[in-house]
């Protein structure tokens, strides 16, 4: 048991660094916080109601989610190289050609992003667990972001820009009304992820501890544990309220920080129980 929770918690880890409330909360392992009205909450019992079925249908979802990321890579390497080339275009265009080459490499990038948003949208609306509000608020982020992209493109093969500045202010709209709002969206949902990630962590960690066969110094360490990762539960609820990416990043960057010792700590469990195990069998 102990093996298979640390190989759940490097992939809760992975998660957590690739991609994203009821408790507002630092969560405590006593299961109960005060409220500010003089209430108690029982955190136990919001982190089940956060992860819900996400288990259950994990596994399912995992294969459409891997498939995913392979695609963005490789959409994402192919858009550096599309990009490269690009730079490299510009800078040896003259006068005339600079309007046409700059609209063919923007044309190029903003089909690639429409086919991106596109493969997104279809795996963000499969994503279990994630609560609706948060998903139908990517997902409409998503569509407007697409619907703008689309006549910036007809506009280019219409030829309707005839100046590099008049293309720039059109872009330039496009990040602040379209992209923006999308890139605080998607950030929100991929903290609901993250949370609900550790949530479905920290209920196993206190499955775990609770199993009669562990000796003390192994609940100990387990204990622990937990204790560690819920110093990370708090960055990701701030990071749901973010209004930024920027912010969200920096929420993000503290709660991998905060988890960065725990796995260590059920190393210590496992090492402490193997041992124990290894005395037991050992005596006459």
């Amino acid at each position: 048991m102990i093996y298979s929770m640390r190989t759940f918690v490097l992939s809760c880890l992975a998660f957590c660094i690739l991609t994203p409330v009821a408790c507002a909360q630092a969560a405590s392992s006593t299961g109960s916080v005060a409220t500010g009205s003089g209430g108690i909450v029982d955190v136990w019992a919001l982190r089940r109601e956060r992860v819900g079925s996400f288990g259950s249908q994990w596994a399912t979802f995992a294969i459409v989610r891997k498939g995913w990321v392979t695609k963005w890579q490789k959409a994402h390497d192919k858009l550096m190289t599309h990009v490269d080339r690009c730079h490299s275009d510009v800078r040896s265009a003259n006068r005339d050609t600079l309007l046409p080459v700059t609209l063919q490499c923007e044309r190029g990038q903003l089909m690639m992003e429409k086919d991106s948003l596109n493969n997104e949208r279809g795996v963000i609306a499969q994503w279990p667990g994630i609560p609706e509000t948060s998903k139908t608020a990517l997902l409409d982020a998503i569509d407007a972001l697409q619907d703008a992209i689309q006549p910036v493109i007809d506009g280019i093969d219409a030829k309707v820009f005839t100046t590099v500045d008049a293309f720039m202010n059109v872009r330039a709209n496009l990040l602040t009304q379209y992209r923006q709002p999308y890139w605080i969206a998607a950030e929100r949902f991929r903290a609901d992820a993250a949370l609900m990630w550790l949530d479905s962590l920290l209920l196993t960690l206190k499955s775990v501890s609770e199993e009669e066969l562990l000796i003390p110094a192994t609940q100990e360490k387990i204990l622990s544990a937990l204790v560690c990762y819920e110093a990370a539960e708090p960055l990701l609820v701030a990071a749901q309220d973010t209004e930024t990416p920027e912010a969200s990043l920096k929420n993000f960057s503290q709660a991998f920080l905060a988890i960065v010792p725990c796995p260590s700590l059920l190393d210590e469990a496992q090492s402490l129980q193997m041992q124990s195990a290894s005395s037991s069998s050992a005596r006459p």
